[in-house]
């Protein structure tokens, strides 16, 4: 190996002093934050030959120092290049040096390195550059040849680090545009293509949702142009939340490929270091502020994998990449929470890197929430504010609390789980609240309206502004056993199973434990689907129980109604005016819609009194949560 690097560098002054120059834009200049581990343990071997003065005339234009970052220019951040030095010193012999000179801007064009068009470029750089191009002089391409000439009286250039493509991502001449940086770099520095390597850096990969990742397909074909380019994949390189730019960890990881591809390339076996835990790790799913969502799924032996999603209108095919790893980057038209599960060569599965489950009785698909409220920003732009955002969103406001309960059911003779929320301040209060209880759909658990549902962050938020009321919200397990379909008169047997589960069960051990108000005005009860049928059933069979209903996505046949309440048909005056609200909520792709429909219409035709709210979409818990929110705001008033 020592023969080998003393052929190469065998006219330097210093044959063990091998220097690299590193050019290109924001990735190279160094986006993120410097840690503290970042600035300890750096060899006195590592040096950088300041390409600019530091205003605090700590560094000085051409004068070497330790490599402690900020390499680039003050108030720049880590860079790839600071462990491409570290990591090459820990396999370099005793006694070698290695050396960086260091020129990059953040967002500049390949163009910005062109001296014939670095002029033209300039007269249309957006303002927030026209200070980094004024620290070399408006010539950063000068810079780079001046500096590379300082430090060949020092050392030998071994090779040329770039970082650069997001702003010229997908432009088919991109590689001839850099083969003619890199020729003109050999030409005016007097080097020899063989004993200088270019090493190209690819931008945050498809895996990691970069906003720029299609550039990778035109930096892969770097070879073809530039038979002594090497390209440095970036697959698993943690994002920032931009998905343009690199994490500390990303930028550590990133520097320690480029020092291998550098040893392999002088014969020099790399011995990988532990690095941070799970820094390049798998994820999945990713979410970019721009609402874009990154899925991956590690699957090197199948044929075929698709994505399922209720925001999609069909599964879409995910693309096979390194290492067995299937990708695909979509953006939903609607900021939500949506379940969405793999199909592997014709089987579901959820996503096994996604803590987020679906809960429910049968198949567990995944859950991914897609922000709302946030805009897009321009890289070294400050972070926006977050907008007016979804009803379910996390606030800064007292938050109430949920409990895993169970309870003794005399009627199916088992105990039963409820999940119960009780408001902020129930604690110390010493108040007796209304109960609310809001039953989930066929195949939910009663966890669902809590996981899915988002009960507690929207109450807590309405709560919080005024639009709702303290309550305590009851949250049961509504199977019973059986599910007729819910047009049949065979679901009556079920519904009543319930309402009696409801009335002799739950309610007794529910105003047993928290402190209620037990009166029919302080009492609630609504579902969703099954759940939603079983509350219209439970409060028109115990008028004396419950004063306000409310039905999401379900409904009571005429022939039920006819048949079970009879009383209300005669005489609507019973549910007119005892009932302070009857409500039904159903989207217009509900396949449930025109049975619900049916239902309202009956209503009307006896006079009973309802309101009514019909949106978009179909059985979805994206239009429950909506009528949730709604039903909030009424109840208890």
């Amino acid at each position: 190996m020592v023969a080998a690097l003393t052929v190469l560098t065998a006219t330097a002054q210093d044959k063990n002093f091998h220097i690299f120059l590193c050019f290109g834009q924001s990735n190279m200049e160094g986006n993120a934050r410097i840690e503290p581990q970042d600035s300890v343990g750096v060899s006195d071997n590592f040096l950088n030959l300041s390409a600019v003065n530091f205003s605090d005339k700590s560094r000085k234009m051409g004068k070497w120092y330790k490599a402690l970052p900020p390499l680039c220019r003050e108030n720049t951040g880590l860079t790839p290049v600071d462990y491409f030095g570290r990591t090459l010193l820990e396999h370099l012999p005793e006694g070698h040096k290695v050396g960086i000179v260091h020129v990059a801007i953040g967002g500049i064009s390949i163009d910005g390195f062109l001296p014939d068009r670095i002029d033209e470029y300039a007269k249309t750089a957006p303002e927030w550059m026209k200070p980094m191009l004024a620290a070399y002089d408006g010539h950063p391409y000068d810079r780079l040849v001046a500096m590379g000439k300082i430090a060949k009286k020092k050392g030998v250039i071994s090779g040329i680090l770039m970082h650069q493509g997001e702003t010229n991502t997908g432009d088919p001449k991109w590689p001839a545009d850099v083969k003619t940086v890199y020729e003109n770099l050999l030409r005016d520095l007097k080097l020899n293509a063989e004993d200088v390597p270019l090493l190209v850096g690819e931008v945050v990969a498809a895996d990691r949702g970069g906003t720029c990742a299609a550039h990778n397909s035109v930096i892969d074909t770097i070879a073809r142009v530039i038979p002594t380019a090497h390209v440095i994949p970036a697959d698993g390189c943690p994002q920032n939340f931009d998905f343009l730019h690199f994490t500390a960890a990303g930028y550590r990881e990133l520097g320690r490929r480029y020092a291998a591809e550098m040893l392999k390339i002088w014969g020099i076996p790399y011995k990988p270091a532990p690095g941070d835990y799970h820094s390049t790790a798998v994820a999945s799913p990713l979410v970019s502020m721009a609402g874009a969502v990154t899925f991956n799924l590690q699957a090197p032996n199948a044929k075929e994998v698709l994505l399922s999603s209720q925001f999609l209108k069909e599964p879409m095919p995910m693309k096979k990449g390194r290492n067995g790893l299937w990708t695909l980057t979509v953006t939903p038209e609607k900021r939500d929470i949506y379940p969405y599960n793999f199909i592997v060569d014709g089987v579901s599965i959820s996503d096994p890197l996604n803590k987020d489950l679906f809960p429910n009785e049968n198949f567990k698909a995944s859950l991914v929430e897609i922000p709302a409220g946030f805009a897009f920003r321009r890289p070294g732009a400050p972070q926006p504010q977050a907008q007016q955002g979804v009803p379910y969103g996390v606030r800064d406001v007292p938050h109430g609390k949920m409990q895993y309960c169970q309870y003794r059911s005399s009627v199916l003779n088992a105990w039963r789980p409820l999940v119960v929320y009780t408001p902020a301040g129930y604690e110390t209060s010493g108040k007796n609240y209304p109960v609310f209880y809001l039953v989930s759909g066929t195949t939910d658990t009663e966890e669902t309206w809590f996981k899915v549902g988002k009960l507690n962050t929207i109450l807590d938020n309405l709560i919080a502004d005024g639009k709702a009321e303290p309550m305590i919200v009851v949250m049961p397990y509504g199977n019973m056993g059986s599910t007729p379909q819910p047009a049949s008169m065979a679901a009556t047997k079920m519904y009543e199973v319930f309402a009696k589960e409801m009335t002799e069960c739950i309610m007794p051990y529910v105003e047993q434990s928290f402190r209620t108000v037990n009166d029919r005005d302080h009492r609630a009860i609504a579902g969703f689907s099954r759940g939603g049928g079983q509350s219209l059933f439970t409060a028109l069979s115990h008028p004396e129980k419950f004063a306000w209903l409310a039905s999401y996505s379900a409904y009571l046949t005429p022939e039920m109604m006819d048949t079970c309440f009879p009383q209300y048909g005669e005489n609507p005056a019973l549910i007119n005016d005892q009932f302070k609200l009857v409500w039904y909520g159903v989207g217009s792709e509900d396949f449930l819609y025109k049975q619900v429909v049916e239902n309202r219409e009956y209503l009307d035709k006896k006079g009973i009194k309802h309101e009514d709210m019909n949106t978009g979409g179909g059985h979805t818990w994206m239009n429950a949560r909506t009528y949730l929110n709604e039903t909030l705001q009424i109840i208890f008033k």
